[in-house]
């Protein structure tokens, strides 16, 4: 499984919804969310991504649900929240293509992985970013990272 080393997360006019459900139950939070958009008219320009904001493989998911529209005025949202950018940098990633469910948490253990093993610290939720179409769905896991620090005497 390849990693990128050097990726992002970037979009403008971004709508979200944070989350909290049993994990098999993820199909249906995601259709209400959708559902919450068009019922307020807006359309949807996608990708839809989401964060896992608790442990990856806990049954209760904590997390956010995004999707990037074409308006960028908006108002009596409720249940939702509006950012006109939202972008993270220095991210790395992999692409889940073949058999997602399954696939998704070699995903994390490649990514985790690869952080430890190259002096990194993560410093945002695990991101999901739903591309492709009903011929071939395919799926970017990206994590924002930093260096590690080395230990430093404050006192100096």
């Amino acid at each position: 499984m390849y990693i990128n080393p050097k990726d992002n997360l970037r979009f403008s006019n971004v709508v979200s919804k944070k989350v909290n459900f049993y994990y098999k139950n993820m199909e249906e939070e995601v259709n209400n969310f959708f559902k919450s958009i068009t019922s307020k008219k807006l359309s949807a320009k996608g990708p839809f991504f989401y964060s896992i904001n608790s442990l990856p493989m806990a049954e209760q998911v904590e997390g956010e649900f995004f999707m990037p529209i074409h308006e960028d005025l908006i108002f009596d949202l409720y249940d939702l929240d509006f950012h006109s950018y939202y972008s993270i940098e220095n991210m790395v990633s992999t692409c889940i293509y073949e058999d997602i469910e399954n696939n998704t948490e070699l995903a994390y253990f490649n990514l985790i992985t690869y952080i430890n093993d190259n002096n990194l610290y993560q410093i945002t939720p695990i991101f999901h970013i739903v591309s492709g179409d009903s011929s071939m769905r395919y799926v970017f896991v990206k994590i924002g990272v930093t260096e590690r620090q080395k230990n430093r005497d404050a006192f100096r």
